[in-house]
């Protein structure tokens, strides 16, 4: 009875050391895998570099501004991971609840996706299309029309139509439907794309703040370009298009562990494959 207290008192401190490791690992995989690590991890070696001069140097006023900093790197965090974290929290939320659709189905949205690109390219009419995957695009709706019709190449072709009343903004495609249309995506900002026409840059842009798949189709010369990751391929082929969206909706049949590995960064997840489509379609130049 005598080593009752003890016992108690070393599980008591194990449980609260698993407490805090066990989020602590999950946190710093997720930012491993963020856009805004390398950007946080040289922030923090240069404030570690200057409190360790301070302390060296004996600069007191130094390190008293640095240590009274320690307070700002929540609102630090906040700010460098918005855009990860306003993903994590608009899933919490059940924003979107992803239905997967069979390969059949997923066959004939493809189908008709890639035959209403072509028919663009070959009329030269402007259009943008985002592909939901696992994250909702809910919050990039913006000035868009809830459509809610099945995915059909005649109807995509009405709705980019010079002249009607939703050409000029984004069509999202969730599962097979149509869900909105007339939205006006996010543009990027970055220096490197300001060179870009508007709807490359709203395709760049709405991809970089999701894992959605955007095609864009250029009003000026035809040429179909495809954003991931924040990322443009342009040039990109029929048959390479029908490849990257076929990789797109055989993630929504991804079996959960090919999803979790998918999230764990290791190879077999559905990203990989969209990946692997993309990298194959380069190989067309």
């Amino acid at each position: 009875m005598s080593q009752l207290p003890v016992i108690l008192s070393v599980l008591k401190a194990l449980l609260q050391i698993v407490l805090l490791a066990v989020p602590l690992y999950y946190l710093l995989k997720f930012l491993r895998r963020s856009r805004g690590f390398p950007i946080l991890a040289g922030l923090l070696a240069v404030l570690l570099a200057l409190y360790t001069g301070a302390v060296l140097l004996d600069l007191d006023v130094l390190r008293y501004i640095l240590g009274k900093g320690v307070v700002w790197i929540p609102t630090l965090l906040v700010v460098v991971f918005q855009p990860e974290l306003r993903r994590i929290f608009a899933n919490i939320g059940g924003t979107h609840v992803r239905a997967a659709l069979r390969k059949e189905t997923a066959a004939g949205v493809v189908s008709q996706l890639a035959k209403a690109v072509e028919a663009l390219q070959e009329e030269k009419i402007g259009a943008i299309l985002a592909i939901e995957r696992e994250e909702s695009l809910a919050p990039f709706t913006t000035g868009g029309r809830w459509i809610d019709a099945p995915v059909n190449a005649e109807l995509l072709l009405t709705v980019f139509y010079p002249g009607t009343a939703l050409h000029d903004g984004g069509v999202i495609v969730r599962g097979d439907r149509i869900a909105w249309a007339g939205c006006i995506f996010p543009l990027a900002m970055d220096e490197r794309r300001r060179a870009f026409g508007t709807r490359h840059r709203a395709a760049v842009g709405l991809s970089d703040r999701s894992d959605a798949i955007v095609v864009v189709v250029s009003e000026e010369t035809g040429r179909v370009s495809v954003a991931y990751r924040g990322e443009l391929l342009r040039g990109v082929s029929h048959n390479s298009l029908v490849q990257i969206l076929g990789a797109a909706f055989e993630s929504a049949e991804a079996r959960p562990a090919e999803l979790a590995a998918a999230a764990e960064g290791e190879e077999g997840g559905a990203p990989d494959r969209i990946a692997r489509a993309i990298e194959a379609a380069k190989e067309d130049f």
